[in-house]
């Protein structure tokens, strides 16, 4: 499954997953290695025993990298992955051709567009990715943290509810009041960061 870390779909998620599977291998994409923020989460999902976690960069560095997004440091010459490339090559490592993902009908217009013909299904899949949530608001996903009593997910100063780690303005700046060591790893990676939020 692709995991979020703090967010509530994937804190859901692999809480549904870890109970069905004998091995449940959690991916989450990275933009900066090694934060702190989501260790906790990281900790409490391998509290299971049966949840193996591999990192792996994010999609977005391909673009963050090669034309400067972010950082004046340009690297040319990366070959661009995208979502499929890494889907291929956690199926072959691991051996499984299940993919998961904590999409929901509800997240976005463009979500609802993606899920158009799930709406009669308990669980929509598509082309070998499953999705056992497409059908939950964010409300039922919090009433399940709630009842479970599962870790609380982090809305990272944003007002829409929770979410992954991500470089929204308010994330930022939630990252670097609450979590200065974390700021100061990201201005390191993103140097644009630091001209535009300040040293921290």
């Amino acid at each position: 499954m692709f995991f979020s870390a703090t967010g509530k779909d994937s804190i859901v998620l692999l809480h549904l997953l870890q109970g069905q599977f004998k091995k449940v291998v959690c991916c989450f994409l990275y933009h900066v290695k090694g934060l702190n923020i989501v260790e906790p989460f990281f900790n409490w999902a391998l509290s299971y025993g049966n949840i193996e976690i591999v990192q792996l960069p994010h999609t977005d560095l391909y673009n963050f990298k090669t034309q400067g997004l972010l950082s004046v440091k340009h690297i040319d010459g990366l070959k661009r992955l995208k979502l499929r490339d890494i889907e291929d090559y956690l199926k072959i490592k691991y051996q499984s051709d299940v993919v998961v993902y904590g999409m929901k009908i509800s997240d976005s217009f463009v979500r609802r567009g993606m899920f158009n013909k799930a709406a009669k299904s308990e669980i929509h899949f598509d082309y070998d990715k499953y999705y056992p949530i497409v059908n939950w608001t964010n409300r039922d996903c919090l009433s399940y943290i709630k009842l479970h009593k599962l870790p609380e997910p982090l809305k990272l100063g944003s007002k829409r509810g929770s979410s992954g780690i991500n470089f929204r303005p308010e994330t930022i700046l939630y990252i670097k009041e609450h979590y200065p060591a974390d700021y100061k790893k990201i201005i390191k990676e993103f140097n644009l960061i630091e001209a535009k939020y300040g040293r921290g």
